[in-house]
């Protein structure tokens, strides 16, 4: 083989490798995107934060082989719980629990931006008698939808991708709705429903990584803080000018477009 192939061949073999260092297989928070800020003033509020319930669908389907069949455009999958897939070939591997993640993530957030005086995640859903108030919540959506170019030419299409075509589509998406009690009376202090959704083009050498559930969240959530701070007491944390310049230009939250049978139950009806 003349140098000049061997020379192709190995720089297009490294700008792919390269292309997947922003892969992320697990979810992790702080996602470490927007740096810390604090609260002018917290409260004494102590808050138990409990396990989310799980509301999604049950639709975890892959038809990824129909993209390397010859003369089929693409292939597709559609997990509603990415993180019960069997990995494989044609399948994502993504480590996460979201009604555990997600829960955790708040009370974690509580204490980063010192909101409140103590923050504690309750696995099995008890209450610590000295907790003033209680963080519940639960999970509609927390989707993974990928599709593949082959453009009709099975692996062999793949070439493609290392001249700047596409690989194909990412979208992910969640939907969660929160509720803060007080937990001597129940009474209901503060109620939210937290949600995006996106659909991006990805390439070998373009587009995030295909898993950004982790810093979609914090952006959502750091968004709507402000409000349970306010409803324990405390002065809510500024955002980072970062944060606050990614939300002044992004669009809005868009709805998921899978939700759970559930989705049209008010929470109020959903058991302690």
């Amino acid at each position: 083989m003349p140098a000049t192939c061997r020379a192709g061949i190995a720089l297009l073999a490294g700008l792919s490798l390269s292309a997947c260092m922003t892969s992320v297989g697990k979810w992790t928070y702080p996602s470490g995107r927007y740096p810390s800020t604090a609260s002018p003033r917290g409260s004494s509020a102590r808050v138990v934060v409990q396990p989310f319930l799980d509301l999604r669908s049950d639709r975890n389907q892959s038809a990824m082989v129909w993209a390397y069949i010859p003369l089929s455009p693409y292939g597709w999958m559609h997990f509603d719980r990415p993180e019960a897939v069997v990995p494989g070939g044609l399948t994502i591997d993504y480590r996460a629990d979201p009604c555990v993640d997600m829960a955790r993530s708040l009370a974690v957030e509580l204490l980063r931006q010192g909101v409140v005086e103590q923050a504690s995640y309750a696995s099995d859903y008890a209450e610590d008698p000295a907790a003033t108030h209680l963080l519940r919540g639960r999970v509609l959506s927390f989707y993974d939808r990928e599709s593949r170019f082959c453009y009709g030419l099975s692996t062999v299409g793949q070439a493609f991708w290392y001249v700047g075509l596409p690989m194909g589509t990412s979208s992910n998406g969640f939907c969660v709705e929160l509720e803060l009690l007080d937990r001597s009376d129940r009474r209901v202090l503060w109620r939210e429903r937290i949600y995006d959704a996106d659909q991006v083009v990805e390439g070998a050498y373009y587009g995030p990584e295909w898993m950004r559930f982790s810093w979609m969240w914090e952006r959502r959530l750091r968004e709507k803080f402000a409000g349970l701070a306010t409803a324990l007491g405390a002065e809510p944390a500024p955002l980072p000018p970062e944060l606050e310049r990614e939300l002044r230009e992004s669009p809005l939250p868009r709805l998921p477009e899978s939700l759970g049978p559930d989705e049209s139950t008010p929470m109020a009806s959903t058991p302690p």
